[in-house]
């Protein structure tokens, strides 16, 4: 038979055709038609599944998968199809096969968590990651036939939160230089911390000319020899400015260059630190790691380096221009003093001309008296000589004064001469320095804080040019600013004082345009040489790329918290010497407290006295030695009680140092009630099995003394009788082993249901002369299944009628074909049975406990009438009220040819089990359950919510299950343990559960439910319209 003739077959898109084109009879599965019906309806739910969804079947996991997982195996697909997991995955089989085989040994389901697998997918083996869970497919014969593996690959979330990691550590270091040299010794530090992406660096830098070479600033994990090679080929291809690859590195070098990994680096890029407009240039030399690809969002996080690394060193240029400036002032106070020196000197200098001017002129009004006179008299004319002699001396003393001050004055004004071009030099080196400084600059003076200096970078920053802004008013220019900076500036102006903010956003207009971003910007104040400030100097660092990656990176750390608190057990962290620094919500809840003040206090005080010292002594052996912790403790709950738990905890190293300390504590409450109960169920089984022995004993020894052989027949009977028990119990014990080992025979055969039913009625009612077993209905259907083990379930329950009936005197049964299956009723009014033990009946070794009587056996017999009905593909439950009595059902699927009618369009989905619509109007998901449920028909409903929920977007469901019939408690498990926490990690937020009118359903609802505390609120209504008003309060 073709398989395209197979309707679970159908569907799937690109990967269902592909697996109806495979023949699959060449393969370790056989034939489809040899497949068991477990098998098909796993096929089937995978292949109407968005989710990605693949099948490991048999005991060599032959593979079996969806479209949405089939991008998983990369270059493996299509030819990863029928293939055994080992042939698929050798490159990591030898670190999964226990898990699968565990999973077909114990038929509990694994789920991992952000899973490392080093796969070999595209060629080289690759680092990638995987949230996955591990399911076990139940095969007809008792045994699990295969693995249900539901994955999400958690890759590139991973790996962007380590590589975020990083580039907040550059902008946490943006202004911590105070110079180049020490701002690339920082690069290479940081660096050193991300071998994972960065295998090694060579960092070049300088302020050189445009097209020169610029100098080696550091470098590295790369050896000495490699090092003038790495230096060539990057100043060969450099000056482009854009981002270039170097492939076949290891074909240019004389040794290899390692990485994180024990494997050669093989490529590198270069990218460069600077966009051209910046003094300080230069690019990077960076490894790529071989583990995984260079694609487009490799080679942005490493532009993104090389940016930041720019940015930290331009940063420390700017640092070094501020101290230039500080230099600056420095120098202008001195040419200040130097000024004031002058006009001292220029004064006494314009005195003592004065002084020289008046000795002149009285010299020459004296020589023009003498003269006169001298005609006048020859005794006065040589009077006059001898007076003319001594004003001639007084007149070379004069000379020689006036000679002195000219040359004081001459080497005055050689001083003044120097200082101004000094201050004409300092002033266009401070003019270039900001001008070319990477960081925008502008100086406004005045009370309208007019732009004395400002530079192409802070021009640009608001979409203007230098012309534009210089000796204007700042804000005639951006009024739009006014509010937002205005303040600032007049503040630091009027006060004096420095201030620094960072991530401020700005906003302004341009040709009807909008610019804005977040800039550090530092107001300082700026001063005359009297000490007066006039205006104030602000410097600008656009940080909007850092402050975006910055944001990326909170929200990245808010996705990782999530995902922590997503798991359904206690999560935590470590420092490396063992002290508690993290613990998630579900810790926080199961202890009642803050996770700040468990933090505080540590685990010992909630660890139980006893365990204490047992505990701390491993944890100190485990941090003495680096390896695994793990230990059993219990832990006082909220409530007051200490419940069990498995703690275990790995470090978590960089580069080989351990850094912290990841811990989970797994509640194994219910592992340690079974290992009890099943101490108790050895002593009573001891004691069951030895009463009747001890019995028959007693009555040979009695009659191998009797002399009578009339007498012999009572005790003949009494013998047969407790052998008959003793036989019960020893079958009872078999068939648990059985159907523990997988190996349960079952003959199916078809028969007639309602003579199966008459003959177990026939069979329990001639042991019980008090009640009276009446059959009200029972259909006439033939049923294909195993009658005696069907017939040992019916027993089974009419004894137990009958047992825990005392006081009563009927017992009744009903049988009717009901939703393409045929429904069973025991009613029995009896005792009763308490809510709390109702859900533990079907468990091994259970046995409930009654003060008022005590009744024989082991608690095995509903465990395996419960396995004998789960072979059948059937369910079985209770209703039950204590003090009134207990009605047991089963339900059996009828085999019927009738399809499933599926309708499916955009936003609604329907079968005959569930109905599905997305409620645009109140932003959620409307869900009806109808109708009787299996494994199955919940999976598949359950899946295609999850499908609906993720494209949605949604977070509410309103999840009616007022028309299930029944009881779904076999599919519970999965639901809690996979279902829930694959809806929260979709979104799922707010959940009402409208409550089955089955006691037993409710609480498979509440079991399922309770595994999502702090991430999804769950709210148990009666009615849908209670459900709904609540769901509509949530935002």
């Amino acid at each position: 038979m073709s398989t395209a003739s197979y309707t679970f077959l159908n569907g799937g898109g690109q990967a269902g055709g592909l697996i109806r084109a495979v023949d699959w009879s060449a393969t370790a599965m056989g034939s489809p038609e040899q497949w068991p019906e477990s098998l098909r309806s796993a096929i089937s739910i995978s292949l109407n599944s968005g989710f990605p969804i693949a099948i490991y079947w048999g005991q060599e996991f032959t593979l079996v998968y969806n479209d949405a997982w089939s991008s998983i195996p990369g270059d493996k697909h299509p030819w990863a199809l029928g293939k055994p997991g080992a042939v698929v995955w050798p490159e990591i089989w030898d670190g999964l096969k226990d898990q699968f085989n565990a999973v077909l040994r114990t038929g509990e389901s694994i789920r991992q968590p952000d899973a490392l697998l080093l796969m070999n997918r595209y060629g080289y083996k690759e680092e990638c990651y995987f949230d996955y869970t591990l399911s076990p497919i139940v095969a007809s014969d008792g045994g699990v036939g295969g693995v249900f593996n539901a994955v999400i690959e958690t890759t590139y979330r991973h790996i962007n939160e380590r590589r975020n990691a990083l580039l907040l550590s550059f902008w946490e270091n943006l202004n911590r230089s105070a110079g180049v040299a020490e701002a690339a010794e920082l690069i290479c530090a940081i660096l050193n911390r991300a071998p994972d992406d960065i295998c090694f660096c060579a960092l070049f830098s300088g302020s050189g000319p445009e097209g020169h070479a610029v100098p080696l600033s550091g470098h590295l994990s790369i050896p000495g020899e490699s090092l003038p090679i790495i230096a060539s080929l990057a100043e060969g291809t450099a000056f482009s400015g854009k981002p270039l690859k170097i492939n076949g590195l290891d074909a240019y070098l004389p040794g290899p260059i390692m990485s994180s990994y024990d494997e050669p680096v093989k490529e590198a890029v270069i990218v460069p630190i600077s966009n051209g407009d910046t003094r300080l240039r230069g690019y990077m030399v960076l490894g790529v790691s071989p583990r995984k690809r260079l694609d487009d969002e490799y080679m942005q996080f490493m532009e993104a380096v090389g940016r930041q690394a720019g940015t930290i060193l331009n940063n420390a240029y700017g640092n070094e221009i501020n101290d230039a400036y500080l230099r600056e002032q420095a120098l202008n106070e001195e040419l200040a003093a130097a000024n004031e020196e002058l006009a001292a000197t220029n004064e006494e200098l314009h005195q003592a001309q004065q002084r020289l001017n008046g000795l002149t002129d009285e010299l020459e009004a004296k020589v023009v008296e003498r003269t006169r006179e001298l005609e006048e008299s020859y005794e006065e004319q040589q009077a006059l000589n001898e007076e003319i002699n001594a004003a001639n001396e007084e007149l070379t003393s004069a000379n020689e004064e006036l000679a002195a001050t000219n040359e004081e004055l001459s080497e005055t004004q050689i001083h003044l001469q120097r200082t101004l071009a000094g201050l004409a030099e300092s002033d266009e080196r401070f003019r270039n320095l900001v001008r070319d400084a990477s960081v925008g600059i502008i100086l406004v003076t005045g009370k309208d804080l007019t732009t004395l200096i400002v530079n192409d970078t802070y021009a640009r920053l608001i979409g203007r040019t230098v012309a534009e802004l210089e000796n204007r008013p700042l804000f005639d220019i951006i009024p739009e600013a006014t509010s937002t900076f205005r303040p600032v500036i007049e503040r630091v102006r009027d006060v004096g004082e420095p201030l620094y903010l960072a991530d401020q956003p700005y906003i302004v207009y341009k040709d009807g345009g909008t610019i804005n971003g977040f800039l550090n910007v530092t107001y300082q104040p700026y001063r005359e040489s009297n000490g007066k400030v006039t205006g104030v100097m602000v410097l600008c660092q656009d940080v909007t790329e850092q402050f975006i990656s910055k944001r990326k990176l909170e929200l990245s750390e808010e996705r990782f918290r999530f995902m922590l608190n997503a798991i359904p057990q206690q999560v935590w962290t470590a420092t490396p010497d063992g002290a508690l620094n993290y613990v998630n919500e579900v810790v926080a809840e199961d202890f009642g407290e803050d996770g700040g003040s468990i933090v505080g206090q540590g685990w010992q005080k909630f660890i139980h006295p006893d365990d204490a010292a047992a505990t701390l002594n491993t944890w100190q052996k485990a941090l003495a030695s680096g390896r695994e912790y793990q230990v059993e403790f219990r832990l006082r709950m909220k409530n007051g009680n200490y419940i069990w738990h498995l703690a275990r905890a790995l470090p978590y190293r960089e580069g080989g140092k351990i850094v912290s300390w990841l811990g989970t504590n797994t509640n194994i409450e219910i592992q340690k009630s079974n290992e009890q109960k099943k101490d108790e169920f050895l002593s009573i089984a001891s004691h069951e099995l030895k009463t009747p022995l001890t019995s028959i004993k007693a009555f040979n020894q009695i009659m191998r003394r009797m002399n009578k052989a009339e007498n012999l027949g009572t005790f003949i009977e009494k013998s047969a009788h407790h052998l008959f028990r003793l036989e019960k119990l020893i079958n009872d014990l078999l068939d648990v082993t059985r159907i523990n080992a997988g190996k349960m025979v079952y003959d199916i055969q078809p028969f007639g249901f309602k003579e199966m039913l008459l003959e177990s009625i026939e069979s329990v009612q001639l042991k019980s002369e008090r009640h009276a077993i009446i059959l009200e209905k029972a259909d006439d259907v033939d049923f294909n299944g195993d009658r005696l083990r069907l017939e040992q379930v019916m027993t089974n329950i009419l004894t137990n009628a009958v047992k825990y009936s005392p006081e009563a005197t009927r017992v009744v049964v009903n049988a009717a074909v009901q939703d393409n299956g045929i429904v069973v009723s025991v009613q029995d009014f009896g005792i009763g049975i308490a809510k709390e033990h109702i859900e533990h009946l079907f468990g091994r070794y259970y046995r409930v406990d009654n003060t008022a009587m005590r009744f024989e056996g082991l608690g095995l017999g509903l465990y395996i009438s419960s396995e004998i009905i789960k072979r059948h593909d059937g369910t079985l439950w209770i209703e039950s009220t204590e003090g009134e009595g207990s009605t047991f059902y089963f339900r059996l699927p009828l085999q019927t040819n009738e399809e499933d009618r599926i309708t499916e369009y955009e936003g609604y989905y329907g079968d005959r089990s569930i109905t599905i619509e997305h409620n645009v109007a109140h932003f959620r998901l409307d869900v009806d359950w109808k109708g009787f449920q299996n494994v199955e028909s919940v999976q598949r409903g359950g899946m295609k919510m999850l499908e609906m929920l993720t494209k949605a977007g949604a977070s509410k469901v309103l999840n009616d299950n007022t028309h299930v019939l029944g009881s779904w408690s076999e599919a519970s498990d999965w639901a809690a343990q996979v279902w829930f926490p694959q809806m929260a990690a979709a979104g799922l937020k707010y959940f009402a559960w409208v409550y089955s009118p089955s006691t037993f359903s409710r609480m498979s609802a509440e079991k399922a439910a309770d595994t999502t505390p702090g991430l999804v609120e769950t709210r148990f209504f009666g009615d849908p319209e209670s459900g709904a008003a609540w769901l509509d309060e949530k935002v």
